[in-house]
């Protein structure tokens, strides 16, 4: 692929619910992450195979700022490794994502494509 482009779920760490009187009445959005509840033994596994400084990285996210930070970043280093898989040597990945994720992303990032090869514009 050339390009990819994702809009994952952002981590705001609160849920969001529709209005009573809103045609979606009853329906919810949730934006925050649960160590114990989002994060699979066998998606630790591969990120382990796969990337073992990723890896590290996603634990000392999970010891600095908890486990609902370290399972989002662990919920995207999955997603990540697999458009590694799938991007050309010269593809571009396009990621939006809240200011609060920006930061912890751009070291995971770096950490699965090599930091020379990150580009802002």
């Amino acid at each position: 692929m050339d390009l990819i482009a994702t809009d994952p779920p952002l981590n705001k760490g609160k849920d969001f619910h529709a209005t009573p009187d809103s045609l979606t009445k009853g329906a919810s959005l949730q934006y925050h992450w649960v160590w114990e509840d989002d994060v699979h033994s066998d998606r630790i596994d591969e990120i382990k195979n796969d990337n073992q400084h990723l890896m590290t990285v996603i634990e000392n996210t999970l010891k600095t700022y908890g486990n609902d930070m370290g399972a989002f970043q662990r919920f995207m280093a999955v997603r990540l490794l697999s458009m590694k898989r799938l991007l050309k040597p010269t593809g571009n990945i396009c990621i939006h994502c809240a200011p609060p994720a920006s930061y912890y992303l751009k070291i995971r990032r770096d950490a699965i494509f090599g930091k020379k090869n990150f580009r802002t514009k």
